[in-house]
């Protein structure tokens, strides 16, 4: 079972390291963002689509046409026309629709790496539009099951292991405590 354990150990730690660190670094940035540049490109295109579209057909049809990609948000009307927002990880387009005249204006705005990597960190939940946001969850959730079980294999053999448990306990005790100080730092700078 020992031996077990640590191939576990060893592979997910291996696997999941570059996740990690992606994780982390996206975390510091979210946290330090006035230390990074931040920095878009912005673009504009009008589109003629068909008339009397609702929002979600518009954005289906400016997508298939290849001006924007990504899954709707935040749809609002507002003086006979449609407001909404194409969004994916690093681009977004402010769209403007006018159902009696079929015109289509989008305002996109392309993020550089850094606020890419910051979109990346907060999008939750499952059942996007965009596949990719459905694909980079499911990521994320294995990553997190995968991190669970690698502390849990690491304190089986922490255990299993009478000679190294005063590493062990000390390196346990740092796994603590590093978090706490971070979160306590964070609330104290009012973050």
């Amino acid at each position: 079972m020992f031996r077990l354990m640590r191939n576990v150990h060893l592979a997910l730690g291996v696997g999941f390291f570059f996740v990690a660190l992606l994780f982390a670094f996206s975390s510091i940035v979210l946290i330090y963002r006035p230390w990074f540049p931040s920095s878009s490109e912005r673009s504009h295109a009008t589109a003629q689509l068909e008339r009397g579209l609702d929002a979600r057909a518009a954005a289906l049809a400016l997508m298939r046409s290849g001006m924007a990609e990504g899954e709707l948000r935040n749809i609002r009307e507002s003086e006979g026309k449609l407001r909404f927002l194409i969004w994916r990880p690093g681009t977004q387009a402010d769209t403007v629709y006018a159902p009696e005249t079929g015109e289509a204006t989008l305002d996109t705005r392309r993020y550089n790496f850094y606020e890419t990597l910051v979109q990346l960190h907060v999008n939750h939940g499952f059942f996007h539009d965009f596949m990719p946001a459905n694909l980079w969850a499911l990521l994320s959730l294995g990553v997190s099951v995968g991190l669970l079980l690698l502390g849990a294999s690491g304190i089986y053999l922490w255990y299993r292991h009478p000679k190294e448990r005063r590493i062990g306990t000390a390196l346990i005790a740092l796994g603590f405590a590093v978090p706490a100080v971070a979160l306590f730092a964070t609330r104290l700078s009012g973050g």
